[in-house]
């Protein structure tokens, strides 16, 4: 998680709290369809409905913290997320949901990004205020647990997540999919002020969450606890039952690539690597 600025990569993005495939040049070209909507190249047609800002705050450098109180159809796993554009815009951004399933009202965490060939970033959002007019999608995707059984026969859980990428991994920590589980978290962040949810950290632990903070650039912060890469300090903790454990991630394209390794090495299943596309 070196780099957690621009969210542009290639092959892969690490969008406002996924990890995506950026859309081919055909699906870049918004199109309106005759009933009005908007195609994406992002998962099913949007169906839009009028919505505002109920509170924006800070939760970090270059981070705010929103929620909407607004009932999301289809929303029953941590890790979807949702498209929420200006009122009548053509192109609209991608948002992990933060709050778990059922909690009111929806929060989100977004990271102050600049438009681009096809996102229309997120300053019209990030600089808004309680009361703000705008569009928001249904719940989309299938979350990281994609079928019923997908923690069958696991007994440790390992989250990873970076930036912005803790978003949808603290849906899944409150959802309650966890429970029973082990599991323990690397969140990584550039520096302390960059990190959010840090007053959320005690209450994920008596979720039963082991909360394990990382800091990639610790100097001159004052940061005494674990330094480098989610993925390095993970592996130098090792895995002690690779047989029953899964990995939940989401974050930069070289955090992704460097945690499959780590579980391949481990004899982790590919399959158990899970991500929230």
């Amino acid at each position: 998680h070196k780099t957690q600025m621009p969210l542009l990569l290639v092959p892969s993005v690490a969008l406002l709290g996924l990890v995506l495939q950026p859309p081919s040049p055909a699906a870049r070209s918004v199109r309106a369809p005759r009933a009005g909507r908007v195609l994406l190249g992002w998962g099913p047609d949007p169906v839009w409905s009028d919505q505002s800002v109920e509170s924006i705050s800070d939760a970090g450098e270059g981070l705010k913290a929103i929620t909407i109180d607004a009932a999301l159809d289809g929303f029953g796993k941590g890790g979807q997320y949702l498209q929420i554009r200006e009122p009548g815009a053509e192109k609209a951004g991608i948002f992990a949901i933060a709050s778990a399933p059922g909690a009111s009202p929806l929060e989100f965490l977004i990271k102050e990004q600049p438009p681009s060939d096809w996102s229309p970033g997120t300053g019209w959002l990030t600089g808004a205020s309680a009361g703000a007019a705008l569009e928001m999608s249904q719940a989309m995707g299938s979350g990281f647990l994609k079928t019923d059984d997908a923690l069958e026969g696991i007994s440790t859980v390992l989250l990873f997540a970076v930036g912005s990428g803790i978003s949808p991994i603290r849906s899944v920590i409150e959802s309650g999919a966890l429970d029973g589980k082990s599991v323990e978290l690397f969140y990584g962040a550039r520096t302390p002020a960059m990190m959010s949810y840090t007053d959320k950290f005690a209450a994920w632990e008596e979720l039963g969450v082991s909360v394990t903070p990382v800091i990639s650039q610790p100097e001159g912060t004052g940061w005494e606890g674990c330094t480098g890469y989610v993925q390095d300090v993970a592996r130098e903790k090792g895995i002690a039952d690779p047989k029953a454990t899964a990995l939940l991630l989401c974050g930069m394209k070289g955090m992704a690539v460097a945690i499959k390794e780590m579980a391949e090495e481990a004899g982790i299943p590919e399959e158990r690597v899970l991500a929230n596309f």
